[in-house]
């Protein structure tokens, strides 16, 4: 679980780093940082089982993400891929968020 939180961490700054340039992606990055914010609080509320497959998916894409959200700090042409991976990583936090019992 502290994997987890730590990349969705990582997620986060480089979102926010991005959120300060003049970007014309601007409301998606502002949008997929209040969603993530809303998940980490989630998560942190929670328990899980982190060898379910639910938790393994959401950990990998959020590993991902947050190597692609750094990487488009460093390389603005990669913001495009790093938001459809932290898109993805979302939605697999949602699923898991929404699979696990409280």
């Amino acid at each position: 679980m502290e994997n987890l939180l730590q990349n969705l961490q990582r997620t986060i700054r480089a979102l926010e780093s991005l959120s300060e340039r003049p970007l014309t992606e601007t409301e998606q990055v502002e949008a997929l940082l209040d969603q993530l914010f809303q998940q980490k609080i989630d998560l942190v509320n929670r328990q899980f089982n982190a060898g379910s497959p639910l938790f393994q998916q959401a950990a990998h894409a959020v590993s991902l993400a947050a190597t692609q959200t750094e990487k488009a700090v460093r390389t603005p042409a990669a913001l495009s891929d790093a938001l459809t991976q932290v898109e993805d990583a979302a939605g697999k936090l949602g699923n898991l968020l929404n699979g696990s019992l409280p």
